[in-house]
């Protein structure tokens, strides 16, 4: 069986030796640019190459997140990035972007693929079509069953899984949030997130952080995700700081490797106590999650030590869980909910058990629950990062000696060069090889390293020649200057002309790409929703337009009702009377669908690609119309981008069009506000208000959409 890897989240240098150092077998990271958690310090390239250095000598991978969606004028300056990380030899690229996807798979083979949980992969079509297009993994989303993902397992048993079991969860499906996007022009496709579903609302008069998501807390539950064959158990918290890297990788390391429960308990409170909020498995072991919304708090809530037992004036006195050490960081909620929090002053430090507390706020009422939400021993010492190595290329090559010059070559790197070099008569028995190996291997700052070299001499006896150490070493600095000219000129001219190719590419639009009406016209009637869902299929009528009708699919589409979805469109199909029909894409799934539908013989069946699958540069357009051929004839621009951002050829969604801001597979009725499944009809709407914006909120079939409103446009 192939082990399951454990992989870990790393903002920056310091958190990812941590991880590694705490039985991480690998870890992500992101660069300065193009990373999906923009807010984390995130790596430089040099940062990348020390680090690259390291896992290849410690048998450990390293994963680099260009996972944001890319606009048409950065396609240029991601090329270099991505030269530099195929010249690194990193373990794979995790990306979102489908145009991206296309440029690494034509032009930078040596990256391996990765899909991110953003690409919104959550049925068998859609794993189908990322396998054609190269990737060797995805990153399953949050929302996913340990169910659904055995099914995968099944059907695809050579694709990689990649499965988060810890850390935190976020309200809407991955990639499907457009919230912060189009309502604070912080787009969480760009790693810019404003986290609205972090903040409070009211609902009904009543005030709450209703979509607030509880942590995920695998725990043991990975025993059975690495029986079934998951290829690696994700940590999520790049934000997150080096202590919570190190405490989670501990944690899990000692899971898989069979550790007593008694051995685990102290590596949970270090867990918690790094980082956590309200917790549980999330959706991992029922479609409708367990705990999945905290309407009181959406913070760090640490580790429960115990509820107080009394309390006066400033003391309190409770059964505490854990040690207590002077500057823990502890805390509590007053009657009103309100956090406060405080450092303890102790004069020694107190076993868990019965203790006594003097603390430097007014003592809550009996009863109130205390949090340790910090440790003072978890501020981690900064890593050196220069203690690292960089990473360098080692390429084989031959230098031939002759009396008055050199002759170097390095089939790998394309570089040949004669040099002069007059060497003179020996005097010693030591001929200069050793001499001259040692002086070629010593490379500084480079990106390359000169320590394979075979020498030969032509028409001179090496044993009998001496170079005076000056002049080697002078050779030896022109050489490896010419041979950095040499690959930046290389390099440079190698980008110029996949540069050109993408811009005459992208010229090629509009030979295929139509004008789209404004989104709001292919709204379905007969539905509250802009796209048709499983359950609506029957009842919701297609829009018609100059004798077109439009079937603007779910992005949502979980495994159970796939197939049976694809057989009610084709009935949908059969019974149109209109000149052309056309299936909005709007997942990746749908791609396979589509097919699916064409093999079927709807010989007038066409598509284009709907708001859903945040097409932004030209690339991603024509990988669009490679999977799906000439049936693929317009799309719009993604949602999010400002004028000029994209391709010309995208259309534009139009300002009326109200997408989903959130599409979730937590129902709103049950975990935010606490109701009942108990004759629940699943078909219901509701609204709430943040900060003067009005949301309408509906349910279908335990599915919550949230659109932004008008006020007074929905009753509770």
């Amino acid at each position: 069986m192939i082990k399951t890897e454990l992989l870990a989240p790393a903002g920056n240098l310091d958190s990812a030796m941590a991880a590694l150092e705490n039985g991480a077998d690998a870890v992500y990271c992101g660069l300065q640019e193009f990373s999906a958690r923009k807010g984390a310090k995130n790596f430089t390239l040099e940062q990348v190459s020390r680090l690259r250095e390291w896992t290849l000598q410690n048998d450990k991978k390293l994963y680099i997140a260009l996972n944001t969606i890319i606009k048409e004028d950065e396609l240029p300056r991601i090329l270099g990035y991505l030269r530099s990380l195929e010249a690194l030899q990193v373990d794979s690229i995790i990306l979102q972007d489908p145009g991206l996807a296309r440029i690494i798979h034509n032009h930078f083979p040596g990256l391996t693929l990765h899909a991110s949980t953003q690409m919104a992969v959550h049925n068998l079509s859609g794993l189908e079509i990322l396998k054609e297009l190269g990737f060797s993994r995805v990153v399953l989303p949050r929302e996913m069953t340990m169910k659904e993902m055995a099914g995968f397992r099944k059907n695809m048993p050579k694709m990689e899984l990649e499965v988060f079991i810890h850390g935190a969860q976020c309200y809407s499906v991955s990639g499907m949030c457009l919230a912060s996007g189009m309502l604070l022009g912080r787009s969480a496709n760009r790693g810019e997130c404003g986290q609205i579903c972090r903040n409070w609302f009211n609902q009904d008069k009543e005030k709450g952080y209703f979509l607030s998501s509880t942590d995920l807390w695998a725990g043991p539950q990975v025993l059975n995700l690495q029986e079934m064959g998951i290829s690696s158990l994700k940590i999520e918290g790049r934000m997150k700081s080096p202590a919570y890297a190190a405490a989670a990788s501990r944690y899990y390391r000692a899971i898989l490797d069979g550790s007593r429960a008694d051995k685990l308990k102290p590596l949970e409170q270090d867990l918690r106590i790094a980082f956590s909020r309200e917790s549980g498995t999330g959706h991992l072991e029922k479609k409708r999650g367990i705990s999945m919304v905290d309407r009181k708090f959406p913070g760090h809530k640490g580790l429960p030590l115990g509820e107080i037992t009394s309390s006066t004036g400033k003391q309190i006195q409770l059964n505490s869980s854990a040690d207590l050490h002077k500057r823990d960081g502890l805390m509590f909620f007053d009657n009103r909910g309100q956090s406060s929090s405080f450092s303890l002053e102790l004069k020694q430090p107190l076993k868990a058990g019965e203790v006594k507390l003097n603390i430097p706020v007014n003592a809550p009422r009996s009863g109130t629950m205390l949090y340790k939400v910090q440790s003072h021993d978890f501020h981690s010492k900064a890593f050196n990062e220069n203690s690292l190595p960089l990473f360098k290329i080692s390429p084989q090559g031959n230098i031939w000696f002759s009396d008055d010059h050199i002759d170097l070559e390095i089939p790998k790197l394309n570089f040949n060069k004669t040099y002069p070099l007059e060497s003179e008569e020996s005097t010693g028995d030591l001929g200069p090889e050793e001499k001259i190996l040692a002086e070629f291997a010593k490379s500084g700052a480079y990106t390359f390293i000169l320590d394979r070299l075979k020498l030969e001499a032509r028409g001179i006896d090496l044993n009998q020649r001496f170079i005076p150490p000056s002049r080697l070493k002078k050779l030896r600095q022109e050489i490896y200057k010419d041979i950095e000219a040499a690959l930046k000129t290389s390099e440079e001219q190698r980008i110029e002309e996949i540069v050109k190719l993408l811009n005459s590419e992208a010229a090629t639009l509009d030979s295929f790409m139509s004008p789209l009406p404004y989104r709001v016209e292919l709204n379905p009637s007969e539905t509250e929703l802009p796209v048709i869902i499983p359950e609506e299929i029957d009842t919701a009528v297609p829009a018609e337009l100059d004798g077109c009708n439009y079937y603007p699919l779910s992005p949502l589409i979980y495994p159970s009702p796939e197939g049976a979805f694809v057989k009610r469109i084709e009935k949908k199909l059969q019974d149109s009377s209109a000149s052309k029909n056309y299936v909005g894409i709007a997942n990746w799934g749908h791609i396979q669908m589509y097919r699916k539908l064409k093999s079927a013989g709807h010989k007038n069946l066409r598509c284009y690609g709907d708001t859903g699958m945040l097409l932004a540069n030209s690339q991603a357009v024509l990988q669009m119309r490679e999977l799906l051929g000439p049936g693929f004839t317009g799309a719009y621009a993604w949602i999010e981008s400002e004028k000029n951002e994209t391709p010309s050829s995208l259309s534009p969604v139009g300002k009326k069009f109200k997408p989903p801001l959130f599409i979730s597979r937590n129902c709103f009725k049950k975990h935010s506000l606490g109701g009942s499944c108990t004759g629940c009809k699943r078909n219901m709407e509701y609204s709430m208000t943040q900060k003067g914006q009005n949301y309408k909120i509906i349910i279908r079939n335990c599915l919550t959409w949230i659109f932004a409103a008008e006020p007074g446009e929905v009753q509770n």
